[in-house]
């Protein structure tokens, strides 16, 4: 059952969806985190599928990078402002339903609420937990263990692994965005592959 659900706009730090998607997902399981690129079954509705993971889950991760607050469309306007952007809409929907939104800085600071249209203005207030590129493995499992404490019907898929690097491989961020710089170790595969949160 998904107790997480991943906001996350396609444009501003792609990669960090499928990064927390693939830790979170080793931890409690693939079933409790809604990432769209992965969780929407083929053929269906995925904006249905995405709302309705907004009313099962427990939480709603809102990935904020350098770019998420200016985010513009073909035109120029920012998407923000746009009654039909997925991003907004989908947090909106979570606030309207009562549910935990957890803003998730990506090595940047909090957006001003002056910045955020006035419907948004609530996510300036809320308790954030911050990812540094270099620090993302204490930064994830940081963010885990308040998630399991929040969220008591998450249980760990398997024990912890051990600190153990053997195997792993390193990934260097600027063959992946530019915008954030240096490498971290990750072991397995995942996908970067983005969904609709454009």
């Amino acid at each position: 059952m998904t107790q997480i659900f991943l906001n996350y706009r396609t444009t501003d730090q792609p990669y960090a969806g499928a990064m927390l998607d693939e830790a979170l997902s080793a931890r409690f399981g693939s079933s409790a985190v809604f990432f769209a690129s992965r969780s929407i079954p083929l053929g269906t509705s995925w904006e249905q599928e995405m709302f309705r993971a907004v009313a099962a889950s427990t939480a709603v991760l809102v990935l904020i990078g350098r770019g998420w607050a200016d985010a513009v469309d073909e035109h120029g306007a920012r998407r923000l402002d746009q009654p039909d952007d997925f991003v907004r809409r989908e947090i909106l929907h979570a606030f309207e339903l009562g549910k935990q939104v957890i803003p998730v800085l990506l090595e940047t600071t909090r957006v001003p609420e002056e910045k955020l249209p006035p419907e948004l203005r609530k996510l300036a207030g809320l308790q954030e937990i911050k990812i540094g590129f270099r620090s993302s493995k204490p930064d994830i499992d940081r963010l885990a263990a308040r998630l399991r404490i929040q969220i008591p019907e998450l249980r760990d898929a398997q024990p912890p692994p051990a600190e153990n690097h053997a195997g792993s491989r390193v990934v260097n961020a600027e063959n992946i965005d530019n915008s954030f710089m240096g490498d971290f170790a990750i072991s397995g595969d995942f996908n970067l592959g983005t969904g609709r949160g454009d």
